[in-house]
């Protein structure tokens, strides 16, 4: 209708035209994902192909994309929503108060905690795969440090609201 193509011929015989659309659509959805999640965008092998198929790799990357994600959301991202919500406008500083709703002490559970649970993790790991002399010391060993990473596991999902970065800038009545 716009006259770009000549009577009689069709776009799907533009293969040219076509990978550097594809190509052109995967990267905006790239770089549109990194600004909003933190990372590439999921699917982007799937767009770029011209006979489209998913592929192991792609599967791959669109698991640990999202792993990232959901690292990301909930362990990191609270100060990108604090930054966008002071741009729009949907938080106004009061010149009143005197503390910063920003500046929140950490406790030392969420150093602690994590490490203990990574490094029970591993050692339950490394006694399943380095036999001990008998089996019943190999099994006090698993027991033991599985046991510890269990427990600290349950402690973390305990306090959850704890670990996660939620935005800080909340106005007071919207919290109601």
């Amino acid at each position: 209708r716009l006259g770009v193509l000549h009577v009689g011929q069709r776009i799907e015989e533009q293969a040219d035209f076509e990978k550097i659309y594809k190509n052109a659509w995967a990267d905006n959805a790239n770089a549109c994902a990194k600004q909003y999640a933190g990372t590439g965008a999921l699917k982007t092998d799937y767009t770029r192909q011209v006979r489209p198929f998913l592929t192991q790799w792609g599967l791959i990357m669109d698991g640990w994309n999202s792993l990232i994600r959901y690292y990301k959301n909930n362990f990191s991202d609270g100060f990108r929503q604090d930054a966008i919500d002071l741009f729009l406008g949907n938080y106004s500083v009061d010149e009143v108060e005197p503390a910063s709703p920003l500046h929140v002490k950490k406790d030392w559970k969420f150093l602690a905690l994590p490490i203990i649970m990574v490094v029970a993790f591993s050692m339950c790991i490394i006694c399943l795969l380095m036999a001990g002399d008998t089996w019943t010391e190999t099994l006090a060993y698993v027991l033991f440090w599985g046991s510890a990473s269990f427990g600290t596991f349950a402690i973390i999902l305990y306090n959850g609201k704890d670990f996660v970065d939620a935005p800080k800038l909340v106005q007071k009545e919207k919290m109601d």
